[in-house]
């Protein structure tokens, strides 16, 4: 599997990738109605990703990405870089995944598995972040 080369390049394909999917209006306003807030621990780099749909960013927008934000989380959720390249391309079985303890959730685990279903379409953004910054070898 691919990981990400720094946590610099990690967070620069996710905020590319955030302006991308916050035009998904469909899929915001769904998660919006969810009020949840999520952080994705990530290893090898070291990311604490966290995105917000319960309180307001500064612009009074709600789905706000952010990193290192001291935000309790509703749902947590740990995985090596690797794992979270391969799940955001929709080529991870989230429940085999969690099975075999290459995901680890803490939360809501109902919950989390119905954001699944709601974010299906931004699979699709995501490797085309990774071809535009040409990174091509992540694309799975």
């Amino acid at each position: 599997m691919v990981a990400f080369e720094s946590k610099e390049q990690l967070m620069d394909i996710f905020n590319r990738f955030w302006i991308e999917a916050r035009k998904e209006t469909e899929v915001m306003e769904k998660l919006t109605k969810s009020q949840v807030v999520v952080r994705f621990d990530i290893e090898d780099p070291e990311v604490h990703m966290t995105i917000n749909f319960r309180d307001p960013g500064p612009n009074g927008e709600i789905g706000t990405l952010s990193f290192d934000s001291e935000v309790e989380p509703e749902i947590s959720v740990w995985s090596k870089s690797e794992t979270t390249n391969k799940f955001w391309q929709n080529k991870l079985s989230t429940t085999v995944a969690m099975a075999r303890g290459q995901v680890k959730l803490e939360g809501s685990v109902s919950k989390a598995l119905g954001l699944l279903s709601k974010i299906k379409p931004l699979y699709n953004i995501y490797p085309q972040i990774l071809k535009e910054m040409g990174l091509d070898n992540m694309i799975l």
